[in-house]
């Protein structure tokens, strides 16, 4: 049984409500709306950058399962559902959708795991023990690689669970496992960073777009997949066509893998 909604919680604006409407989606109300006007007037590029870092998870499961021979995955942070989440590529045999929101695990467990092989989970990246002993995800086969999307769910955490969270993932992660990491970038346009920033906060909510550097210190224990490392996720293998070069997604990416543990 889905627990009930907190009080109020359609009266304010939720992340993953407000970043639907951006997107064209209809799974919103009032509040977001609201909100979400007011977060395109600091920063009028914000929906293409939704656009565009929503359009990079197919990407890199198409990457994952051809590149790498990875059919497991975990989606961490998989938000409400999408165009581009509805339908993972077929050669993805297992995949496990979780977010700490009630409303988009409930929403995941009616739209996203709906085919054989998927799965949904209602954790919180902030109490990893707990997240990677829970059913479906104790249940994957650590003897072999597991893809893991971490996409625009960093930000939303402080400094100490992130760092938390990527070694908790390091260490669980079997041989061969990749990891794909967005980020919003807060030295691509830091004003218009900064006034989205502050329209969170006032809303309580706490969002903490990084600099490239501070996401390379995240990532220290971890080996980079491609030469090119942290990327804009917009040049993310150039996806881009040349007329449309003009870089909106504010964020990076990068693909790591989990290299040798400590001993």
């Amino acid at each position: 049984m889905t627990p009930p909604m907190p009080v109020g919680h359609f009266d304010r604006p939720n992340v993953a409500r407000v970043q639907d409407h951006l997107d064209g989606g209809t799974d919103h109300h009032a509040a977001d709306r609201d909100f979400a006007r007011r977060l395109v007037a600091a920063a009028p590029w914000l929906p293409a950058s939704i656009r565009t870092n929503r359009r990079h998870g197919p990407r890199v499961l198409d990457c994952l399962t051809r590149e790498s021979g990875i059919d497991q995955v975990l989606d961490l942070g998989c938000g409400l559902p999408h165009d581009d989440n509805r339908h993972p590529p077929d050669a993805v045999h297992r995949i496990i959708y979780i977010d700490s929101d009630p409303a988009v695990d409930a929403h995941a467990r009616m739209i996203l795991a709906e085919r054989d092989g998927t799965d949904s989970l209602r954790a919180d990246l902030t109490d990893m023990p707990a997240l990677l002993a829970a059913q479906p995800v104790a249940g994957l086969d650590r003897s072999r690689p597991v893809g893991v999307l971490l996409h625009d769910v960093l930000p939303w955490i402080d400094d100490e669970a992130a760092h938390t969270a990527m070694a908790a993932l390091r260490t669980w992660l079997p041989s061969g496992s990749v990891l794909s990491l967005t980020h919003a970038a807060s030295d691509t346009a830091p004003a218009a960073m900064a006034a989205l920033t502050a329209h969170y906060a006032s809303a309580g909510i706490a969002f903490r777009p990084r600099t490239g550097q501070q996401i390379r210190h995240l990532l220290r224990s971890w080996k980079p997949v491609e030469r090119g490392g942290l990327v804009t996720t917009a040049s993310w293998r150039r996806p881009t066509p040349p007329h449309e070069r003009l870089d909106h997604s504010h964020a990076y990416a990068v693909l790591a893998s989990p290299g040798d543990h400590p001993t």
